[in-house]
């Protein structure tokens, strides 16, 4: 039929022909719209429902097979032709297909086309369908499919949402001519620490302010997401050289130093950043922001507050990194773990007062290490929470079994450092707690150490498990004093007993006037605190001298006065001094 002539109801093949009236009463009232298409003449049948789905009122001339096709959005016209042609070569018998039809009043609505195909006994092949109106659905849909790939705290693209985007690029970098791009790999410094002291709805505010302010430095057609829970990801859709990429990293640092308003506090961060500018196109989207994330752990890893461009070399360093995490879970199994002990000693009379717990690990080839060795492994696997337990409980319970030995004279002390992730662990007081219990050492025969790094990074969790350690009675001291971490207000507010001069200060005290002044000054200062001062690291006797005459170190320790030593050879050394109990 063509558009001049009147409307009749199409005919259906096979035994509705004896019924048609019922099938167009059935047309008449059906929500779906049905069709009928016969080959070869070309001739097409709408009923009303359909007529009326495509914007076409009972008054207008109905559409021919060519007008139809204008109705379909140019996204789809494709796949439906191809439909269409697979049923007309008997490739298939059926179809059901989803597009998007321009209605004749302009409007896009979404539509299900469902057809099948069926040749007569004279081979004529006709095809019979039905058209749905899917567009409510079809909508709340693709918003839900679009919802699941935003992150719903800052409404930016998730990882889902950018691992597409990266591939699409990647296909795109295909063609020489286009420039190369980059992925920035974006990590909050301090963000636990910040979450877990302030509240998770501060920690939300500093995430969404985060987003805003990563947004306005970089350019309209690149894509910010967000793919953890500190972590973001910015890919630079062109970039000519690494420089470039640089440049908008060094933006984005600059723009994090302003301080954030969170929870009603003012609060100050930094951004760990690792880049990978994009060059081998044989790359998946996964390798490039593998490559980012090592990058950017290398930067947290050197103390974060920078930026790390990759390179193949940070590969082999994780691998060994891996393989020493890997060794010290079999190190805690099979017992490998040791201490030594290195003496403390009376600033004034050089009695023996105690000594420092100093972890050692008797590896199988490659011999006995040193706690630098290995602890920056231990502290990133998490595996450091299960040594410091260890550390804690073999110190108590030698010193325990020392003072129990030799039992004359003033007791001694057994000094344990702790590091950051023993700090904030919850089981941390129940676990000292457990070890004073076990051993029956009495808490102020123990002292805990952290660095004054440790302590200010983590002063809102620290200060109320050490006061809780405190009012036992455990002794509290500040390790590498003076390295400019600590604000007066802040040392008012440690449970501290002492604190440890860094040994970088007593290594140039005799050459160094003004170092020897600020030794002074600390000690001066620690006094008027009514704390005990430790001299850590005095390696000469002419140290020792200096420090001497210049008096006010309750402690003196360093390998003028003893190197650390093994439990018998300490044992010894307890017994030449006659203390103990």
């Amino acid at each position: 039929m063509n558009a001049t002539e009147p409307y009749q109801e199409p005919t259906p093949p096979g035994p509705m022909r004896k019924e048609r009236s019922a099938w167009a009463l059935a047309a008449s009232v059906a929500n779906d719209g049905l069709w009928y298409l016969h080959l070869p003449r070309g001739d097409v049948h709408l009923s009303p429902r359909a007529l009326e789905l495509l914007g076409y009122s009972p008054d207008d001339a109905p559409p021919g097979v060519s007008d139809l096709a204008a109705h379909v959005d140019g996204t789809h016209i494709r796949q439906l032709r191809d439909a269409m042609r697979a049923l007309r070569r008997g490739d298939r018998t059926r179809f059901e297909v989803e597009l998007r039809a321009l209605t004749r009043g302009g409007e896009r609505r979404w539509m299900l086309v469902r057809a099948r195909a069926r040749r007569t006994s004279e081979g004529v092949l006709v095809i019979a369908g039905s058209l749905a109106d899917i567009d409510r659905r079809k909508r709340a849909e693709l918003a839900l499919r679009e919802e699941l790939r935003r992150d719903p705290l800052t409404g930016l693209p998730n990882r889902a949402a950018l691992s597409e985007w990266l591939t699409a690029r990647i296909a795109r970098a295909a063609n020489a001519s286009l420039p190369r791009f980059a992925v920035l790999y974006i990590d909050l410094d301090r963000f636990k620490i910040i979450n877990d002291s302030l509240g998770h709805a501060s920690g939300d505010a500093l995430l969404i302010e985060t987003a805003q302010r990563l947004a306005t430095v970089l350019g309209p057609d690149d894509l910010l997401a967000r793919v953890g829970g500190d972590e973001f990801v910015a890919l630079l859709d062109v970039v000519r050289t690494e420089t470039d990429a640089l440049d908008v990293a060094a933006a984005v640092q600059a723009r994090m130093r302003e301080s954030v308003v969170a929870g009603g506090r003012e609060v100050f961060t930094s951004l760990s950043i690792g880049v990978r500018v994009s060059g081998n196109w044989s790359m998946k989207s996964s390798d490039l922001l593998r490559d980012a994330d090592v990058a950017m752990y290398h930067a947290k890893r050197r103390g974060g507050a920078r930026t790390v461009m990759f390179d193949e070399t940070m590969f082999e360093e994780m691998a060994s990194k891996y393989r020493v995490q890997t060794e010290l879970h079999r190190a805690l199994q099979h017992d490998e773990l040791r201490l030594a002990y290195q003496p403390i000693f009376d600033g004034v009379d050089t009695r023996l007062c105690g000594f420092e717990a100093l972890a050692r690990w008797n590896h199988p080839t490659r011999g006995r290490l040193c706690a630098g060795d290995f602890v920056s492994e231990a502290n990133e696997s998490g595996l450091i929470v299960q040594i410091g337990r260890w550390v804690l409980n073999e110190a108590c319970g030698q010193l325990a079994d020392w003072n129990r030995a030799y039992p004359a004279g003033a007791p001694l002390s057994i000094a344990v450092n702790l590091c950051d992730r023993e700090l904030i662990d919850p089981d941390f007081v129940e676990s000292v707690e457990a070890a004073l219990a076990a051993s029956g050492l009495p808490a102020e025969r123990l002292v805990l150490e952290m660095t004054e790094g440790v302590m200010m990074t983590h002063m809102e969790t620290a200060v109320p498990a050490l006061r809780r350690l405190r009012a036992l009675g455990v002794q509290i001291q500040l390790d590498d004093f003076g390295r400019g971490y600590s604000s007066l207000s802040a040392l008012r507010r440690m449970p501290l007993t002492a604190i440890k001069i860094d040994r970088s200060f007593i290594a140039e005290v005799v050459a160094d006037a003004e170092c020897r002044a600020i030794v002074g000054t600390i000690a001066a200062f620690a006094q008027a605190l009514g704390l005990d001062v430790v001299a850590e690291g005095v390696e000469t006797r002419e140290q020792a001298a200096v420090l001497s005459a210049m008096g006010g170190f309750r402690y003196v320790q360093g390998h003028f006065y003893g190197k650390p030593v093994q439990p018998d050879d300490a044992g010894e050394l307890i017994e030449d001094f006659g203390v103990g109990g």
